[in-house]
């Protein structure tokens, strides 16, 4: 009943072509930068290390979260 209510507003041609041409340029490019294969010329240091890296560092964090909270929070 409420939406019966509303007025409807449409949008000029001119700005539907121009939303139109943007939403089928990003769709294009998407669908150009899904088909590309995949890079397994990476360099070893970005494909095995970095995620170790990371995995370490969030691992030392955590342990010194721990850490500060039994100092706080005594033993």
């Amino acid at each position: 009943m409420s939406l019966a209510g509303l007025k409807t507003f449409d949008v000029d041609r001119r700005r539907a072509d121009r939303l139109r041409a943007r939403c089928h340029s990003s769709l294009r490019s998407r669908t150009a930068r899904e088909a590309r294969p995949a890079r397994s010329d990476r360099p070893r240091f970005r494909r095995l290390f970095a995620p170790g890296l990371a995995g370490a560092w969030c691992v030392l964090y955590l342990l010194e979260i721990i850490r500060r909270a039994v100092v706080i929070y005594g033993q």
